[in-house]
């Protein structure tokens, strides 16, 4: 059974033609000429890169969108390419060998394991923003656990038709609700058991807003509730100390991945945060009982908080 707040439509832009992002493309090709006019060689390699890059969907989709994931494509790069042909070597360089996806990948990973250790009969989870709900629709659940009820919540009632799509695909047998709200505006008061949030901490600069965002999480949740969320922590650029492990990062790959989103993309959507201010904010939103469950790279470590009452 699948429920909406209200109808809409999918509008097909995930997927931009090369027309679609012809402007862009326009606008990065004069900048990287203005920037780089004393380094031949470099620009040459760089519009060879934005090139390759125009020529797959994902590409575009990054070049569109500033190197922001959608919900479909954060999909898609967790699992979903593993049924669409790549015949691009650079899109199969951002799957197979970018620090950063690979992290999102085993974060992915790490949150279904906490999901599986916490779900129960009855249980109501719920996944904002939902996306795909891919967190929840791939979960492989004991038949022991019944009654559940997967609610999806986003901003973007669009993916509500591609997590429809999912659940078709899966056999989910789950009923599953999806609501279009604002994640910083819901009314809900200890109505889940489980919430997992993926990614609104990041495209959030102010930490005032973070705080509040885990807040009004903390109220939906019931007494004895679980949030499982994430967070990006800081790379070794500027002041802030970074904890990431370079044992387990390949310095040539990372700095390739950042040639691609910084100096191509000029992606400047990830708003970083170091496990121990992530830990402070929850803290303050009310959660007590943090735990933190590292990723190998320490890039993008998870967090399960509890409400206690």
């Amino acid at each position: 059974m699948i429920v909406h707040s209200q109808s809409h439509t999918h509008t097909g832009s995930e997927k931009p033609s090369k027309s679609e992002i012809s402007e862009q493309m326009e606008t990065i090709k004069t900048r990287l000429s203005r920037e780089f006019i004393s380094e031949p060689e470099k620009l040459a390699a760089l519009l060879k890169m934005l090139h390759d890059l125009s020529e797959f969907e994902l590409g575009r989709f990054l070049i569109k969108n500033k190197g922001a994931l959608s919900g479909y494509w954060t999909w898609y790069c967790i699992l979903g390419f593993n049924t669409s042909p790549i015949n691009s070597t650079l899109e199969r360089f951002l799957l197979d060998k970018t620090p950063a996806v690979l992290a999102m990948r085993e974060r992915f990973s790490i949150f279904q394991s906490l999901l599986l250790e916490n779900i129960h009969a009855k249980s109501v989870v719920c996944s904002i923003p939902c996306g795909m709900m891919a967190d929840l629709l791939t979960l492989k659940l004991p038949n022991k656990i019944g009654e559940l009820q997967f609610v999806g919540i986003d901003l973007d009632a669009t993916v509500f038709q591609l997590a429809e799509g999912l659940a078709e695909e899966l056999n989910c047998t789950v009923p599953c609700i999806f609501l279009q709200k604002n994640a910083w505006e819901l009314e809900f008061k200890n109505e889940f058991d489980l919430i997992t949030t993926n990614g609104l901490n990041i495209y959030e600069k102010e930490d005032s807003r973070v705080v509040e965002l885990y807040r009004v999480l903390y109220d939906a949740l019931k007494p004895g509730g679980k949030l499982i969320c994430s967070a990006l922590t800081p790379p070794p650029l500027g002041t802030q100390t970074s904890e990431w492990d370079f044992s387990k990062i390949d310095i040539n790959d990372l700095a390739v991945s950042a040639t691609l989103f910084r100096t191509l993309l000029e992606a400047t959507w990830a708003n970083y945060r170091s496990s121990e201010k992530t830990l402070a904010q929850l803290t303050e939103a009310g959660f007590e009982k943090i735990n933190i469950v590292w990723d190998s790279r320490k890039m993008f470590p998870t967090f399960c908080a509890q409400k206690i009452t």
